[in-house]
């Protein structure tokens, strides 16, 4: 599972370079939210009690929402933003406005939407639509890397655990 997340996280992050670099946010937005849905999937494994068998029934087809955690709840995406967000305030809030580029919503509207006055609407699309501030590039680059760290930090975990087993063996 380590190196498929691993697989992942690095073609999401070529294809969210490659969306910011061509001022396509709309594009952009949703891989931060595929990059977090890798730490949210990948942190199931440190509170379950067997995670060996948890990736096992992963690799086999069942989704980590369907599972449990040591403490018998179901690793829904709720649930795992609650556990990391104990430690990573940030969580939460970076799921839920991502979660807005992921599904229709008004994230999308605004970008459409020019103006709204007098009763008239104006609307553009494509290179006519709202352009994206600077600063919504930062937030969204720095979300992105925020992730990305976190992830690594539990993909360096995992190596240690199995650098562990390694040693105890020989």
């Amino acid at each position: 599972m380590s190196l498929s997340v691993i697989n992942r996280s690095l073609e999401l992050s070529k294809g969210f370079e490659s969306m910011v670099r061509s001022d396509l946010f709309l594009c952009a937005a949703p891989l931060l939210r595929l990059q977090l849905d890798n730490l949210l999937r990948y942190s199931a494994l440190w509170i379950v009690e067997k995670p060996d068998e948890v990736c096992q029934q992963a690799l086999a087809g069942t989704p980590i929402r369907k599972l449990k955690d040591r403490s018998g709840k179901k690793m829904t995406d709720a649930h795992l933003v609650a556990v990391l967000s104990k430690d990573i305030e940030w969580i939460k809030p970076v799921y839920e406005k991502t979660c807005g580029y992921v599904h229709l919503s008004e994230s999308h509207f605004h970008k459409t939407l020019l103006s709204a006055e007098n009763g008239k609407v104006s609307f553009g699309i494509g290179d006519k639509s709202k352009p994206v501030p600077p600063e919504s590039y930062e937030e969204a680059v720095a979300a992105y890397n925020a992730v990305t760290t976190e992830l690594l930090t539990y993909a360096q975990g995992w190596l240690e655990t199995k650098s562990g087993y390694a040693s105890s063996n020989t």
